[in-house]
């Protein structure tokens, strides 16, 4: 009896290891297939789906589901990059800018931009979980991932953390990234902000029933 427990988990052990490095594989292969501009946001997005649906057990065929939402969330996804990307830069534009600033208002301007990044940061790192997690409005993906990553920072710390250290890690043992890199990652973000707004959601109901 305890063979066969410990042959099962082996068995779901390797099952997901072989999960994750296929999909893996087919974030990097449809990255390039877009030309990697075109191709990263709809491939990362197909990648948090498929990793999604391993968490909450409601799997499909794997080739299936990448490739159907690759196609189908291609516009969309690509939409959402660029308004990070602008958002990104233009952040970078008021840091050049400030440098030519000084006295007290050239520290306001700083400390405030330095609070605008860290949002910016915090929402960019739950945007596509949220976005594969939840059926928004366009523009409601970038306030409820803002509105999420305000009330629950620990989350994004830990969020952050974990990436940082899955970094390194990746870094001493290379090999592993080819296979593993963006499907783990992808698997640790997925997870924790599932936790934000499985936590979120209980609040709200706790709320309705007073």
């Amino acid at each position: 009896m305890q063979r066969n427990l410990a042959d099962t988990r082996l068995y779901q052990i390797t099952e997901w290891i072989m999960k994750l490095a296929y999909v893996n594989l087919l974030w990097i292969g449809f990255t390039f297939l877009g030309l990697i501009i075109f191709g990263f946001w709809p491939a990362t997005v197909a990648m948090f789906t498929v990793v999604r649906s391993f968490i909450v057990k409601e799997e499909e065929p794997i080739f299936k589901q990448f490739i159907t939402t690759y196609k189908r969330e291609w516009l969309k996804t690509n939409g959402i990059g660029i308004v990070l990307f602008c958002i990104g830069y233009i952040l970078y534009l008021d840091f050049l800018l400030i440098g030519y600033a000084s006295g007290g208002i050239a520290v306001i301007f700083t400390l405030l931009l330095i609070l605008l990044t860290i949002l910016y940061v915090a929402m960019f790192l739950v945007i596509l979980p949220i976005y594969v997690h939840y059926d928004l409005p366009f523009i409601q993906y970038f306030k409820y991932a803002l509105f999420l990553a305000v009330i629950n920072p620990h989350i994004i710390i830990f969020i952050a953390t974990g990436l940082v250290a899955g970094y390194f890690i990746f870094s001493f043992i290379p090999g592993l990234t080819l296979f593993f890199f963006g499907s783990v990652l992808s698997t640790f973000m997925m997870w924790s902000t599932l936790l934000a707004c499985q936590r979120i959601e209980r609040k709200k109901q706790e709320v309705e029933a007073v």
